[in-house]
């Protein structure tokens, strides 16, 4: 069962009634983003940012986390034409299910405020704990989300205090994703590696079917991990079956089936149609309209309008150079309304495109 946010997803759009609410929280123009050290949009590279308290506090390059334990903003910039100086920027802004109400807020509304910040042009991303896009998680090398926040995250306690906990170890397309799952067998499966942490002992459950690099990164992490430690812990390394498991299941607390790596498997949001939907008030009025289902190219996009796309895993807003203020501003409100009705995944991905700055993740969902 998907663990549920404390805030609402539908609260995290932008334009969002939370993200105005949250701006009269953050007061005056945000100066992170103009600090000349860090040369925010003027050369490539990843820059990212933590929320606290409303305050945006940059991570310095050389120390950029593989562990997010609350809410983190990422902007991307990178020369999209190696025949020109000009950048491209994709803004992420990731919202774990802990985060407050207030850092959700706060997120919606600084998106904007960078977005203006680099011209208006970036693509902007929602990111959603465990449902996370294969372009942000195409960052890390290891992508690491566990249980934490603000006044816990990054502490460094005796062996004794450590909270047990178990940690799943999957590769998600070039990437290691170690996340926290409950404390329970029915959280395991074959196809993946898991790490049983009780604090003086790490427990690495070999899958008998995962595959040999999740295996070697997991034992990278106990190593680490121990390291941490000072060394007063050590690791007990069991392949699913083993005469060990017995010592797996007694330190769990509980013991049942382990699923199958295909019973683990998440509903494949990606099997539904494309989509199209136009938002236009060419009429006088605002109206959203379904354009097509199926095949969707780009010369099916209007200059004049903004479009809503649903790609299958992920839903891109379209905006037209031409379209209206009013198109513009209520076009996300159209995207959550659309994602609402038609009982698709609430915490889907969403992402704003700007006609003209396209990224591959956006052509590669049209057709030829």
């Amino acid at each position: 069962m998907p663990r549920q946010p404390k805030w609402n997803i539908a609260d995290t759009n932008f334009g969002s009634k939370l993200e105005k609410d949250a701006h009269y929280q953050a007061g005056a123009k945000e100066q992170a983003w103009a600090d000349p050290k860090m040369k925010v949009g003027i050369e490539p590279g990843l820059w990212i940012w933590r929320i606290e308290k409303f305050t945006v506090k940059p991570w310095p390059k050389e120390n950029q986390p593989t562990k997010i334990e609350l809410y983190i903003f990422y902007i991307k910039s990178y020369k999209k034409n190696k025949e020109t100086e000009a950048l491209s920027h994709d803004i992420h802004f990731w919202l774990g299910l802990e985060s407050s109400q207030d850092e959700v807020g706060t997120a919606a509304y600084k998106t904007v405020e960078l977005d203006d910040f680099l011209g208006t042009s970036p693509i902007q991303h929602r990111e959603v704990q465990d449902n996370e896009s294969n372009l942000f998680l195409s960052y890390f090398k290891k992508f690491h989300v566990e249980e934490g926040g603000i006044d816990s995250g990054f502490k460094h306690n005796a062996v004794h205090e450590y909270r047990h906990r178990l940690l799943k170890v999957k590769l998600i397309g070039r990437t290691i994703v170690i996340r926290e799952v409950p404390k329970d067998y029915k959280s395991l499966n074959s196809g993946d590696v898991f790490v049983l942490d009780v604090g003086t002992t790490l427990y690495q459950l070999n899958g008998k079917n995962s595959q040999g690099v999740e295996k070697v990164k997991a034992a990278e992490f106990v190593q680490a991990t121990i390291s941490d430690r000072n060394g007063l812990a050590h690791v007990i390394v069991i392949d699913e079956g083993d005469r060990e498991m017995g010592k797996f299941w007694e330190a769990l607390g509980c013991e049942g089936p382990i699923k199958s790596a295909a019973e683990d498997t998440v509903t494949d949001i990606s099997s539904t149609p494309k989509k199209l939907f136009r938002v236009s008030d060419a009429s006088g009025t605002l109206k959203f309209t379904e354009e097509k289902t199926g095949t969707v190219k780009m010369c099916d996009f209007d200059t004049n309008d903004v479009f809503v796309f649903d790609a299958g895993h992920q839903v891109f807003v379209w905006i037209g150079l031409k379209s209206t203020i009013t198109e513009k501003k209520y076009s996300l409100h159209h995207a959550e309304e659309y994602i609402k009705k038609h009982n698709r995944p609430s915490s889907i991905p969403i992402t704003r495109v700007m006609q003209g700055g396209e990224n591959d993740v956006f052509t590669q969902c049209l057709d030829v």
